[in-house]
């Protein structure tokens, strides 16, 4: 029971992250950066602000589900 409940709130997690990461803004332009042409002194938006910080979070708690999950083998 309590393995099905962490498999289904890791499956969740990890849909979370994935959608985190797609809705996220570009950081760089990619080769531009090489010749010069990238914008790095942009004001971040507090969109991307809040994406951040929520894809580093969901992204911690699925490696420790995914710990928890192996470790005690439940």
């Amino acid at each position: 029971m309590l393995k099905t409940v962490l498999e289904i709130v890791m499956a969740l997690v990890a849909v979370g992250d994935i959608l985190a990461i797609l809705f996220m803004e570009p950081k760089g332009s990619g080769l531009g950066a090489i010749s010069g042409s990238a914008t790095i002194f942009h004001s971040r938006k507090p969109k991307d602000a809040v994406l951040d910080r929520l894809a580093v979070v969901l992204s911690i708690a699925f490696v420790v589900l995914s710990l928890a999950l192996v470790v005690f083998k439940f």
